[in-house]
């Protein structure tokens, strides 16, 4: 199957811990970022697949492409940043974590891109505690499904990818 990262029109990064999956919304620029102006959803772990797969693709619909000014002024004003602690704290508080370690423990990271046609679900391995990597080369390996799958067979591949996470 073709590599979908040279033509990537929407990004997702899902994470999940033992209390939740988070669906944060990226958009595009240079690179990937989080999108301080698309709320971030969190579901149960125990959302049905369909509801997962739907609540994934949802999120998928809101990345976006922005052009080099646009990024540069987002990428600098500190505002990604921002929004990402309050985040962190909101799941904190929310889910009763004293420490981000508490949080991280359990948490592993998918990242889900499509370019409207196919969608590659990349696993990571753990970095350090909050910071996850993957290499084409080593692992571990995207999976890749037609752009038409059910949001059940959606919710399915991603928490089989999830069984791929290393670290």
């Amino acid at each position: 199957l073709k590599s979908v990262v040279d033509k990537i029109k929407s990004i997702v990064q899902v994470g999940l811990s033992r209390d939740f999956f988070r669906l944060i919304t990226c958009s595009m620029g240079m690179l990937a970022y989080a999108d301080p102006n698309v709320e971030v959803v969190y579901l149960n772990p125990d959302t049905d697949n369909e509801l997962l797969g739907k609540s994934v693709r949802y999120a998928m619909q809101q990345s976006k492409v922005v052009g080099f000014d646009e990024f540069q002024k987002i990428f600098h004003s500190g505002v990604i940043e921002k929004r990402e602690a309050e985040w962190e704290a909101f799941a904190m508080q929310k889910y009763g974590y004293k420490t981000r370690r508490a949080m991280y423990s359990s948490y592993a990271t998918c990242v889900v891109s499509s370019d409207g046609e196919q969608i590659e679900i990349q696993p990571t391995s753990r970095k350090s505690m909050d910071s996850f990597t993957a290499s084409k080369d080593t692992g571990p390996h995207a999976l890749y499904f037609s752009f038409s799958i059910t949001d059940e067979e959606f919710g399915i591949a991603l928490r089989e990818a999830f069984e791929n996470c290393t670290g």
